[in-house]
């Protein structure tokens, strides 16, 4: 007789059937039972058996998908699925349980679309055989009510400096772009429990000098990487400090690189190679506050509380994997844990549950009803507030609340190393404006402070260190004291005489306030060719550092869309600023002093929205056939979201679907052209992405 065993809903990694593969009951939990995510697709996993000796052939099945009673979306139509090719199997009696979940060739595989994954779902198979003699029917009730956005500022590195293959010749690399920031981040998109669509951003760009160099050691950064990463904390101060965003420095490509680091973490500020994908995941990993995965040369940064999933190594994934975009099904016995630096990588049980309900991927609960007063009083105290009679009454005026600026707060920023013996290095010292006072990273018993005539102490605030953990192929790590990245930041409250760090009544560090002329003129700002915006100054002073920054709201806030800039010039895409009349400045840096130059008005033309291809890769080799995801991420300009954009996928010229994610299949053996094009609610088109990868014969999977 056919049966349905069960149904499998994964996203990257699930429960399934546990008891049959990990010996330690402590291990195990019920079926579907990790939270799965709202606005992300999943696959159903049909497991169709026969409960007597002998198979049933050529079974087939259907999938069901409705939202649930308590779903916002509630009476709505159920979604009736079909299965993927072959769409039909033999249902085996009393199969072994590894060989079936380690091969979406013996399940009956469903893909339930991204915006259908939303709220509590009632999923059904309906399984029958080809002559219709026999079914089987089983419903499960899943939930995908957290709803995390992977949301990232990208710090974009280029390089102008002495060729390390030739020292006499100057090497010069420009900055990666925005379409670089979405394709780095794809592999990061599929593998961590956040929505299909991110959010993806320029905030500044950088131009370094010196090549990266040294070797890391026990799970941790170079030198010359944590200095980096000071630049980029910098950037990130510049930037105003803004909550709900992920600060990521993307290298270019070819930026030489002579250290063992592929990326490196500094509590808040991660960095690492355009293309870099899973680098880039582990980093962010890191910056959601992941330690390092027991496997590899991690050494003493390994994770203490990463459990042994028995009866397989350590470091290992611990369940049976899924890539949404492909079906390959990483597995427990091999499969470790991406924070590791041990291959092949994947998320596990237990980085998958420490990234749900992660404040640095912005969890938010959705598609479940809820009182009304519940949720306004959980997210906002002040929802009275938000509920204008109309007329309003005499004593509320609506434009202060509809308004409601972000407070910005002025500090000085003090920036450094501390080495072994707490050496005290300060590499950066400006004074800004930020949304956020708090530093990520550990306390460190050291304070900070702005002194006044006779050195009496004007404000003060903690130095917090900022750890740094690296992504590298080491093996042989040990264990040894490193330097830590640092960051306090200061009220500005006054200009005051000296800056120093403090243990306590000892002084570590002093700078005194400097002397002489700083100023900067208003910048001369025009448009340059190939999109970019050409932006000119003159200084007078010694200036250690130079920001360009931008303004959309007449100079209420401002940010910086340039840093550790050298010269009297900078170069700025277009598509980092905002459109329309925007202010631009200059702010220039003496190590104790900023000064702001008068603002320049200038005219930003509306640029093509920035579309790039997240799956599948340049050159990826796909069986013809099977399933193929098409799956791309757009990101705009500054300022609100446009709401009238369309999108079109072709294949080698041919329609191929209308969404930013489309499954369908692969074509015929060849190479292909994949297109993917952005336009406008008339039907313009306004800019696309293209990649090109090759179909090849399709193959038994069982033989995988």
């Amino acid at each position: 007789m056919l049966i349905i065993r069960g149904i499998e809903v994964t996203q990257a990694i699930q429960y399934f059937r546990a008891d049959q593969h990990l010996t330690d009951p402590a291990d195990r939990c019920p079926d579907n039972s990790l939270k799965l995510i709202a606005n992300k697709a999943a696959w159903a996993r049909v497991y169709v058996e026969s409960d007597a000796p002998g198979s049933i052939a050529n079974v087939s099945a259907t999938l069901d998908v409705a939202y649930g009673i308590f779903n916002t979306r509630a009476g709505q139509p159920a979604l009736a699925i079909n299965p993927q090719p072959p769409g039909q199997i033999d249902a085996p009696f009393d199969p072994d349980y590894a060989t079936t979940r380690g091969s979406t060739a013996l399940t009956l595989n469903f893909i339930i679309p991204s915006g259908r994954m939303f709220g509590p779902l009632v999923i059904t198979a309906n399984a029958k055989t080809a002559d219709n003699s026999q079914t089987a029917t089983k419903t499960v009730f899943v939930s995908a009510t957290l709803r995390q956005t992977l949301r990232v500022r990208g710090i974009m590195i280029g390089y102008q400096g002495p060729n390390p293959a030739n020292p006499a010749q100057t090497l010069t690399i420009a900055a990666p772009g925005l379409a670089q920031l979405q394709s780095t981040a794809a592999w990061g998109l599929r593998v961590m429990p956040v929505r299909a669509a991110g959010v993806f951003q320029v905030a500044s760009t950088i131009t370094r000098t010196a090549p990266l160099t040294g070797t890391a050691t026990n799970g941790g950064c170079t030198a010359d990487w944590v200095n980096l990463n000071s630049a980029i904390a910098t950037a990130k101060t510049a930037d105003g400090n803004h909550p709900g965003f992920l600060y990521y420095g993307l290298i270019a490509a070819t930026f030489p690189n002579l250290s063992n680091n592929g990326g490196c973490e500094s509590s808040g500020v991660s960095s690492g190679f355009d293309g870099g994908q899973v680098a880039m995941t582990h980093e962010i990993g890191h910056a959601c506050g992941r330690p390092h995965a027991p496997c590899g040369g991690v050494g003493t940064s390994a994770d203490p509380n990463y459990p042994t999933y028995e009866p397989y190594g350590g470091g290992s994934i611990g369940e049976y994997g899924l890539d949404i975009s492909t079906g390959a099904v990483p597995a427990p016995t091999n499969g470790r844990d991406y924070m590791s630096y041990c291959a092949p990588g994947w998320i596990s049980i237990y980085t998958h549950r420490a990234l749900c309900d992660n404040d640095a991927l912005n969890p938010e609960y959705v598609g479940i009803r809820r009182p009304w007063w519940d949720q306004y009083v959980a997210y906002d105290p002040w929802w009275w507030l938000h509920y204008i009679p109309d007329p309003p009454p005499y004593w509320i005026d609506p434009a202060d609340i509809r308004e409601n600026p972000v407070p910005m707060q002025r500090v000085i920023s003090v920036i450094g190393v501390i080495h072994p013996g707490e050496r005290v290095e300060v590499s950066s010292v400006t004074r800004t404006e930020v949304v956020r006072m708090d530093v990520a990273g550990t306390a460190t018993g050291l304070h900070a402070a702005l002194l006044g005539a006779g050195n009496a102490e004007l404000a003060s605030a903690p130095i917090v260190a900022m750890p740094s953990q690296g992504d590298c192929p080491c093996e042989d790590c040990a264990g040894d004291e490193r330097p830590r990245l640092f960051q306090a930041l200061i009220p500005d409250v006054a200009p005051g005489t000296a800056l120093v760090v403090r243990r306590g009544k000892e002084q570590l560090w002093k700078r005194a306030a400097t002397k002489g002329e700083l100023s900067v003129g208003a910048p001369k700002v025009q448009r340059a060719k190939e999109g970019q915006v050409e932006i000119t100054w003159t200084p007078r002073g010694k200036a250690v550092d130079t920001w360009v920054r931008v303004s959309a709201d007449e100079g209420r806030t401002w940010k910086a869309v340039a840093t550790n800039v050298e010269g009297r010039r900078a170069q700025i895409d277009a598509a980092h600023i905002p459109s329309g009349t925007v202010l631009v400045q200059v702010v220039v840096h003496d190590g104790f002093r900023s000064v702001a130059s008068a603002p320049a008005k200038y005219e930003n033309p509306v640029t093509a929205p920035v579309p790039a291809i997240l799956h599948p890769h340049e050159g990826r080799r796909l069986f013809s056939g099977e399933v193929l995801h098409l799956w791309g991420s757009v990101a705009e300009q500054p300022g609100p979201a446009r709401e009238d954009l369309r999108y079109a996928w072709t294949i080698d010229g041919k329609a191929a679907g209308e969404e930013l994610e489309v499954f369908t299949r692969v074509p015929a053996p060849g190479t292909h052209k994949c297109e993917l094009q952005v336009r406008d609610a008339k039907g313009k088109r306004l800019s696309a992405a293209t990649v090109s990868f090759v179909s090849i014969a399709g193959e038994d999977k069982r033989q995988r």
